[in-house]
């Protein structure tokens, strides 16, 4: 036989050596670990795991948490982070490696949002690198069509590819009912959480802004987990937020205050519609801060036309601005209330578009993606 047969067989024979090695490793790993946790969903992702993890970490657990949100990040288990380092673009695989580091930290626990989006590769983090005790679906939206499939069911089934096959899912009354009308999670125990269970009061003393549905979901999973809930909410109210977390601001800016909410990360039209009617101010002046990604014109377009529906004031557009402006005017905008701003914009571009708006006080509404605009508008928000 010729030496390059010999040459394919015995690389052939190392690389079944090696993924062997990694399967049988990763399973070991798996196993040492005796509460898994998965957490997926349309929108709060992260801030549900880092509300778990913190949670638990009261109550006595041993947790690594990982998020893949504004910024992907893991959360070891005395509660510091620590940035996850990545060569090329965001790939399952190091779903692997970060389980390998929890039990490296002696973790008892993990955490985890799902990083996947493709319906396959979520099957694959649940199915073949998690294999969670309990599973969390946050909320099924309209988001990620392209990718998921168009409308509710597909994406509903999408999401559903993370349901644990022998464990718990905790969701929310209404993302029972939708995964009910398409037949889906019958086979798993479902405990559906009530957000009205929570008081007032048991949201008071978080530092920063919470929704109610992603804490009484947390709340769940922690009291699944053997952690009473004011033990549980103690370490939640300590936490470090996501990065892209709703803020709410206020600046003034020469005889002009400025209100901001930052509402970046909510970047699907359901949840950013929500936003917009829980917190800009009826019959008060407002502007929208919309960031369009040029590789997510139909994301674009749904954004402009769900807030065309609640403003038809001013706009201030960034990024994919012809076309948003396009699909502004086809939603009866008014031509002359769309400004937009170059790719790269200072603080102070920002500043004039602002100040000649004929108002005292305006609340300034940021939505869309946060990719390409966060860093700049941080800095704003700290010199306004």
């Amino acid at each position: 036989m010729p030496p390059e047969f010999f040459y394919s067989a015995g690389l052939l024979c190392l690389l079944l050596a090696y993924f062997t090695y990694e399967t049988v490793s990763h399973r070991r790993n798996v196993n040492a670990l005796k509460l898994r946790i998965h957490v997926n969903g349309t929108r709060g992702k992260s801030s549900v795991t880092r509300l778990i993890a913190a949670g638990l970490r009261s109550g006595g657990y041993q947790v690594f948490g990982k998020t893949t949100g504004t910024q992907a990040m893991y959360i070891l288990p005395d509660g510091s982070e620590q940035l996850i380092p990545r060569r090329g673009p965001a790939n399952i695989r190091e779903t692997v490696q970060a389980i390998r580091n929890a039990v490296n930290c002696q973790a008892d626990t993990i955490v985890f949002e799902c990083m996947a989006i493709q319906p396959e590769l979520q099957w694959c983090c649940e199915q073949q690198m998690i294999k969670s005790h309990i599973g969390v679906i946050t909320n099924i939206r309209l988001d990620h069509e392209d990718v998921m499939g168009k409308g509710r069911e597909n994406i509903a089934r999408a999401l559903s590819n993370t349901i644990p096959n022998d464990g718990a899912l905790i969701i929310t009354q209404q993302t029972m009912t939708i995964l009910n009308e398409f037949g889906l999670g019958d086979h798993t125990k479902m405990v559906v959480i009530d957000p009205g269970s929570l008081v007032d009061r048991d949201l008071d003393g978080f530092a920063f802004a919470v929704v109610r549905e992603n804490v009484a979901l947390a709340v769940a999973v922690c009291e699944s987990a053997g952690v009473d809930r004011k033990t549980a909410l103690a370490g939640m109210r300590q936490m470090i937020p996501d990065a892209g977390n709703l803020t709410i601001s206020e600046f003034a800016l020469g005889c002009q205050k400025i209100r901001v909410i930052n509402a970046f990360a909510a970047n699907d039209p359901e949840s950013t519609l929500q936003l917009w009617q829980q917190y800009v101010p009826r019959n008060e002046p407002a502007a929208v801060l919309l960031n369009c990604r040029q590789d997510r014109k139909f994301r674009t377009r749904q954004l402009c036309e769900s807030l065309a529906t609640v403003h038809q004031g001013t706009f201030i557009l960034h990024g994919d601005t012809i076309f948003a402006q396009a699909v502004l005017q086809q939603c009866q905008v008014n031509p002359s209330l769309i400004q937009t701003l170059r790719q790269n914009f200072t603080n102070e571009d920002l500043e004039k578009i602002i100040q000649q708006l004929p108002y005292q006080r305006i609340t300034l509404f940021a939505a869309g993606n946060i990719h390409g605009i966060r860093p700049l508008f941080m800095d704003k928000e700290k010199t306004l």
